[in-house]
This record gives C-alpha cells, structure tokens and sequence, in this order.
C-alpha cells in the first residue's frame, strides 16, 4: 500500500508538472503581444499602444531573477537535511569535482547572458509586426543555425536523421514565413506592412542564429559548469536585469527613432504608461509570475521525464499558444483587440507547424542514433578488459594490468596508458554510469571536437527560461 500510495504521488506530481509547464509557457508567450495590443496614457498626456520591447526584455530578465532566491532557499533546506541525517559523501562519487568556485563560474554566466540578450530584444522588436503563432513558430530556425554551429566549430558529424531534421527545418520555417507574409496579419488592432512584416521575420530568424552562437559558446566552453540549475537561471536573470535597466535602457533614450518602433525607448515614459493602466500592471505581473512557475515546471519535466518528451511538450505548447490567439480574436474574451484572425492561408501556415514538428522529432531520431553508437562503444570497450580477467583466472596479466590485491573479477578497472594499477578506479563500467549525462541532456548538445557529452547548462536545465524556444535547443527556453 505504501508503495501504491508514492507511485500514485510521483504520477500526480509529474502530472502537475507537465499541466504546469504547458499553462505557463502558454501565459508567457501570450503576454508579449497582448501586452503590445493594450493602451495606456503616456508622460505627454498621449494615449497610445504599449510598444515597449525593451521594458518587455527587461521584466523577462526579473522573473529568471525571482529564481535566485529560491535556489537558496532550496540549498539551505538540503543543507539542513544532510546536517540532521549527517550524510557522508560517497567514496567513488559520480559527481564532477568543483574545480573553480562557485562565485567565479556564476560571473562566467555574464557572457552567455549577453548573447541572450541580445536574441531577447531582437525577439520582443520582431514580435511588434508579427502574430504570437508566427513568432512561436519561426524560433524552429534555431535548429538549423544550432546544427551548423556544431558542425564548424564543435567539429560535429550529423547522420542522415539530423540532415533529413534539418531540411524538414529549413521547409516548415519557409511556409510558416511565407503564409505570414501573404496573410499582412501582424497585429490585431494595427496596419502592419509587408515590409515590417518581413523585418519581424527576419529579426526573430536573426535572433535564433544569436542563440544558436550562445548555445555553441556554452558548450564550448561552459560544459563542466557546477552550479545548479536554478541558480543558473537565477543570476542569468540578475545579469539580464543589470544589461537592461542600468545600460542598454539609458542607451536606448538617447537613440534616434520613433518610439515603439524598437530603438529609441524613452524608460520615464514606460513608467508612466505603467502607472496609469491597471490592465498593464495585472498582465506583466503576470508575466513575472508565469516565467518564475515555467522555469520550476521546465526543470521538473526535464529531470523526471528526460529533454526528449520536454521536447513534445514544447512543440505542444505552440499549438496552444495559436489556438488561444485564435480564441481571443472570436471569443468575447478578446475584447476585439486580441488574438489573431484565421485567414485563407493559416493553411499554408498550419502545413509549415507540421513539417516543422516531423523535422523536430527526426532530428531527435537522430541524437537517439549518435546516444546508441556512443553506448556500443563504451559496450565494447567493457568486452574488450574480458581477455584480461581470462588471463587473471590462469594466473597471468600483461605487465601493469595485474589486478589488485582484494580486487575481484567484476570490480576490473579500466586503466589508461600509463596509469599504475594502484591508483586505478576499482569501479566497474556501466551504461548507467558513464552515460548519465547523456540520458539528461537537451537534444542537439554535443561536445567539442567530436565527442558526445551533456553541457552542465543544457543537461540541467539552463535554458528553461521563460518563453522556451519552439525548436526545443535552448532550453529555455522563452
């Protein structure tokens, strides 16, 4: 009955973790365009559309903050339980040793918080001139920049399942782009120009190239980063808000430019416009709140349930954000001024969301295929210490693989070229062992030169932020 009763919590808490991360990651990427659509009286007396990316990037940023907190709360609780149960390291620990502080590799977090940045802004700018649907739904371009990154410059090989991915990619973004640009919907309570149109689509795509970079960098040279996943998410945020509010805001006051066009951003302005719209005040508290509850969601699923079926869900969460905008715009709810239209080519455009989820989950097969090469390998090199044991039972060893005193047959170590026997870990080598970070790993996440490994960032979760990245790469994701 005891066993019954936890099978039936741990179903029910990953239950609620799956609803959770669909509910809010729906939320956050609603609120950006829904905020856009909303009016509100601003410093001059104007009444006049919320138009602020730049405000939007930086409230992003203070709900991955709202993260820090609570990691320290979570690791003051841990603390408290290992002090009472006086629990002991164990000798042959998997864990990887610390090799810098843990402040020191925090900082490090600053230079793939520009990169995010920078792909956050120029998300929120896109977004003013194109439909929540289109803008969830052309981040699939990331796939492709992520796989060409790799290739260059982590010298990655992609199999047949990656190349077939990729060109489902390359088709499904063309017709979501395509049917964007023939419908002219881009707001549901503006004009929105072919030409701005096409600049919303081009500045995501340029966008998810930025993440693509920000992705390969980490792995690159973040991939032995020990810190936990929410302490991650946390100081990214806390960084994110530094970049925002106290240099890329005042830098975007003394741009030229038309308010609400994404350059010049006046900040006094955005308070203003705030203070005066309860409306406002509700949907980025909001937003705050959703990003906080989807980051916690996203590291659950990931944890329990692997990056694989975080993978569906995020592909899932994009028909709902499309189904909702088309609820608002019908439905009473919508108040007129929400949502999007279904026009003769949504057609076109539902073709490309299919095509892009059959690219999303070869691409997957794909990983699955270079998982399973690595797993024979270790496999084979495990067969290949059998002779050795053979040998030891007749009573000979080749010079240096002697097996220790007290040593037995199943507790063979593997020895490297020029390891003494003595100094040698007595552990036996398994799949569950040596490929645990592969089996948590977001998909796509490979190693430099060559070599198959999870970066601490993407294994653990770094990159469920909030609005997660439709193509399922960045965790993220947002």
């Amino acid at each position: 009955v005891e066993g019954l009763s936890v099978a039936m919590g741990t179903a029910l808490a990953k239950g609620a973790s799956v609803s959770s991360l669909l509910l809010f990651g729906t939320i956050t990427s609603l609120i950006s365009k829904t905020a856009y659509e909303l009016e509100s009286t601003g410093e001059g007396g104007q009444k006049k559309f919320f138009h602020k990316p730049w405000a939007m990037t930086s409230l992003m940023f203070m709900g991955m903050t709202f993260c820090l907190p609570l990691a320290y709360y979570l690791e003051s609780i841990e603390k408290k339980r290992r002090a009472l149960t006086q629990e002991e390291v164990p000798l042959l620990s998997t864990e990887v040793p610390k090799r810098n502080s843990e402040l020191k590799e925090c900082l490090m977090l600053a230079i793939p918080t520009f990169f995010d940045l920078l792909a956050t802004i120029l998300m929120n700018i896109g977004l003013l001139y194109v439909t929540a649907s289109v803008y969830q739904m052309m981040r699939g371009a990331e796939m492709l920049f992520a796989a060409l990154f790799s290739v260059v410059f982590l010298g990655r090989t992609l199999n047949r399942f990656h190349l077939l991915g990729i060109l489902c990619c390359m088709t499904g973004v063309s017709l979501v782009g395509t049917s964007s640009y023939l419908s002219g919907e881009g707001s549901a309570t503006q004009v929105i120009t072919p030409e701005q149109n096409l600049l919303g689509i081009g500045l995501i795509v340029l966008s998810q190239a930025i993440q693509a970079a920000q992705l390969t960098f980490e792995d690159f040279f973040m991939a032995d980063l020990n810190v936990p996943p929410m302490k991650i998410v946390g100081f990214e945020g806390l960084f994110g808000v530094i970049g925002t509010l106290g240099i890329m805001a005042p830098i975007a006051y003394f741009l030229p430019g038309e308010e609400g066009e994404g350059i010049h951003e006046d900040i006094k302005d955005t308070a203003v416009m705030i203070s005066n719209s309860r409306a406002l005040q509700l949907i980025l508290g909001l937003d705050m709140f959703a990003l906080l509850a989807y980051n916690m969601a996203g590291m659950m699923v990931t944890g329990s349930l692997g990056a694989v079926f975080r993978t569906v869900l995020e592909t899932t969460r994009t028909l709902f954000v499309w189904l909702v905008s088309l609820g608002l715009f019908y439905l009473p709810l919508g108040v007129g001024q929400l949502g999007e239209s279904w026009t003769k080519y949504s057609w076109m455009q539902a073709a490309g969301f299919a095509v892009l989820v059959c690219g999303t989950l070869v691409y997957n097969k794909g990983d699955e295929e270079v998982v399973r090469k690595e797993a024979a390998e270790a496999l084979a090199v495990q067969a290949a210490q059998e002779p050795y044991a053979a040998d030891d039972e007749a009573g000979y060893l080749p010079p240096g693989l002697a097996t220790p005193p007290g040593a037995s047959e199943q507790t063979m170590p593997l020895l490297m070229p020029g390891q003494p026997a003595a100094a040698s870990v007595t552990e036996p080598i398994g799949i569950s062992s040596s490929f645990k970070a592969s089996q948590t790993m977001w998909p796509s996440s490979f190693g430099h030169k060559g070599s198959f490994r999870g970066s601490a960032l993407d294994g653990q979760g770094r990159s469920i932020r909030g609005g997660s990245n439709f193509s399922h790469l960045s965790g993220t994701p947002r």
